[in-house]
C-alpha cells in the first residue's frame, strides 16, 4: 500500500498547537497520543470512518494496550479525534474544523516502516514526532521542502532549545526526513541563523 494518508492541520496551527503534548512526567502520554494519531491515520486510506483495534494499533506504534487506551482518551480530550467504541473495534474519525479544512500529506510506506520503532520514552521521541508533525503541516504544495528555522520550531512545537537537534536526527536516522543545514547569514549588516531546509522523504504521488 503506498501513496500518502490525510492528517487534519487545524490543531497545529491554532494557538496552543502542539504544545498541547508537553514533556517531562508528560512525555510518554504525548508520545503515545502523537503515535496513535498517526496509527489512526495510517489505517485507512478513505479517513472517513477509521476501523481499527487497540491490536492493531499496538503493532502499528510499538505501545503497550493500556498506554494506547490513554492515547485515545488524550485525543479525544483535545478533540482531534471522535471515537465510536465497539466489542472488537472502535471507529475512529477524524475531527476537522470548520474555520480550517486544511490537511498535510502523511507518507504511508516510510512511516509506517518507522512509526513502531520509535522510542516509547524520552525527549529525542517526543521531539522528533512533533517535528515531523509540525513540518508536515507547513509543507507547501507543490514542493516536499519545507524551509524554517529553529526558532520557529521551538515557538511552534514548545521544544526547548536542546531538544531540536537530537529531535531532528532521530528523524534523519529514520529516514523521515532530509535537512539541509544552513549557516548563518548577513542580514542588514546582522549576523542570523538561515533557514535550514527540511525535505520530507516518502511517497506523496508528487507530479
Amino acid at each position: 500500500m503506498t501513496g500518502f494518508r490525510q492528517l487534519p492541520v487545524w490543531w497545529v496551527r491554532d494557538e496552543v498547537g502542539l504544545k498541547r503534548f508537553t514533556g517531562g512526567k508528560s512525555s510518554g502520554g504525548s508520545i503515545a497520543a502523537l503515535k496513535c494519531l498517526l496509527g489512526i491515520v495510517l489505517s485507512d486510506f478513505s479517513n472517513q470512518a477509521i476501523r481499527v483495534s487497540y491490536t492493531d494499533l499496538e503493532a502499528i506504534t510499538g505501545l503497550s494496550r493500556p498506554m494506547v487506551i490513554r492515547a485515545v482518551r488524550k485525543l479525544e480530550e483535545e478533540k482531534i479525534i471522535a471515537v465510536s467504541r465497539g466489542e472488537n473495534k472502535n471507529v475512529y474519525r477524524l475531527v476537522y474544523s470548520s474555520s480550517d479544512m486544511g490537511w498535510a500529506k502523511v507518507p504511508y510506506d516510510r512511516l509506517r516502516q518507522s512509526l513502531c520503532r520509535f522510542p516509547n520514552r524520552g525527549d529525542a521521541s517526543l521531539s522528533a514526532l512533533k517535528i515531523y508533525i509540525y513540518l508536515l503541516a507547513s509543507r507547501p504544495n507543490p514542493t516536499r521542502d519545507v524551509k524554517i528555522t529553529h526558532e520557529t520550531l521551538r515557538d511552534r512545537t514548545g521544544l526547548q532549545k536542546n531538544r531540536i537537534r537530537p529531535g531532528i536526527d532521530l528523524l534523519i536516522n529514520h529516514i523521515l526526513i532530509h535537512v539541509h543545514r544552513v549557516e548563518e547569514v548577513i542580514i542588514k549588516g546582522k549576523e542570523q541563523r538561515g533557514n535550514n531546509i527540511y525535505t520530507i522523504l516518502g511517497d506523496l504521488r508528487m507530479s
